[in-house]
């Protein structure tokens, strides 16, 4: 029997390929590790509303999740100030600070005491 019939002998056999299969492979292996936003429920933000007021008025050190679209980041800092008007929040850390949109927080935890 062909080499061709056997196993992926078909797909070996032609070397040929298009433009726009190579484009579809690109991009599906861009798109593997691609995350979509999870909705946080209304009382999980109210969770973490507590720990953002919790850190700032007693200065109490917080890991915070932050989302990216290749994968969660945490940043572990102490809040410093929120800005209800820009929606974002302030984190100090050991090597500076950072601001934090509202919008990409997915939870915040306290080290110590908290909920």
């Amino acid at each position: 029997m062909s080499k061709k019939l056997e196993a992926n002998g078909l797909w070996e056999s032609s070397r040929m390929m298009l433009p726009q299969h190579k484009e579809r492979i690109i991009q599906h292996r861009t798109q593997i590790h691609y995350q979509v936003r999870p909705i946080v429920h209304e009382d999980e933000w109210e969770i973490i509303a507590q720990n953002i007021d919790m850190s700032l008025y007693y200065t109490l050190q917080a890991t915070i999740e932050v989302f990216h679209e290749w994968g969660n980041r945490y940043i572990r800092g102490i809040v410093t100030s929120v800005s209800t008007f820009g929606k974002k929040i302030k984190i100090e850390m050991e090597n500076g600070f950072e601001w934090v949109d509202f919008d990409q927080l997915v939870a915040v935890k306290l080290e110590e005491g908290g909920v």
